[in-house]
């Protein structure tokens, strides 16, 4: 995969798509932020001194919280629909976040679940297998959301996709190295291009090996 080309074509297509790239992110981050903090008692982190223990929550709020933060988490995953379309036509609706979220939750939480369990226990033996079995499942996600694919077949498409290609796109990701480092020294400034131009590299790149292994 020409690596330097699909970085390039990144480049060219967030030139003046910034906003509407960064926004849908960031409502949903607000949202889940928001209600985390509405339910988290104020002081959780904090030590007690008089009881010496710390604040906790009440299990209706924890619940809130946890089922927040899998709607969000879920909306995220649905988000690379939008950058898709993106990708593909220039097309630019946060309808179809909503739209993967009600079509597709429920083999995203499945995918997410499934690929989380088998890559906790593959690091668990070592530290390689991990990233190897991470690097297989890596297109998962993209194919859930752009195919009727189950969780599961999407989880056996992906390794097939994938081989031949694990080590290409693990010095693919670590290309962006040296940007995130920067990251920092801007006081977190950069994100503002770099999180777009990362999500539509890897959208780019997720296209043009479905097209190499022919996936409809």
């Amino acid at each position: 995969m020409d690596r330097k080309e699909i970085k390039e074509l990144a480049k060219s297509k967030i030139k003046g798509n910034l906003w509407n790239l960064l926004w849908p992110i960031l409502v949903i981050g607000a949202v889940e932020g928001i209600i985390t903090n509405i339910f988290t008692p104020a002081g959780t982190s904090t030590l007690d001194y008089t009881t010496n223990t710390m604040p906790q929550m009440s299990p209706g709020a924890a619940l809130i919280v946890a089922l927040v933060g899998i709607v969000c988490g879920i909306a995220m995953i649905a988000y690379n629909r939008y950058v898709l379309n993106f990708v593909r036509d220039g097309k630019m609706d946060y309808h179809d976040i909503i739209n993967c979220v009600k079509e597709k939750w429920a083999n995203i939480l499945v995918a997410e679940i499934l690929v989380g369990i088998l890559v906790f226990l593959a690091s668990l033996l070592f530290v390689i297998p991990g990233i190897i079995l991470g690097l297989a499942y890596s297109m998962v996600t993209y194919l859930v959301v752009d195919t009727e694919l189950s969780s599961v077949d999407a989880m056996k498409k992906s390794r097939e996709m994938m081989k031949g290609y694990k080590w290409d796109y693990f010095v693919f990701g670590l290309s962006f190295f040296g940007w995130i480092l920067l990251l920092p020294f801007t006081l977190g400034i950069l994100a503002i291009w770099l999180v777009p131009y990362m999500t539509v590299a890897q959208a780019i790149y997720y296209d043009r090996l479905k097209a190499k292994a022919n996936v409809k």
